[in-house]
């Protein structure tokens, strides 16, 4: 069984020459947990947070939730 934590800063273009500054940070934290169902089969449930959406504190962070189902043939 396999356990993963990942946490991400979002992508932010710095471009000090234009007029528009990111106010925020923004993060990307992910978990997954993968069940081996038998050998040829894997279900991987899994939870995605986004905080700060488009570096932006004003817009509510996001949960995204996954299932993804792995076959070997």
């Amino acid at each position: 069984m396999i356990k993963v934590l990942l946490l991400n800063i979002q992508v932010s273009a710095d471009l000090s020459d234009l007029p528009r500054r990111d106010p925020d940070t923004g993060f990307h934290l992910e978990g997954f947990y993968q069940y081996k169902i038998n050998y040829n089969i894997g279900i991987t449930p899994g939870l995605i947070w986004l905080t700060a959406p488009n570096h932006n504190e004003e817009n509510g962070d996001i949960f995204i939730g996954v299932v993804r189902t792995t076959f070997k043939i």
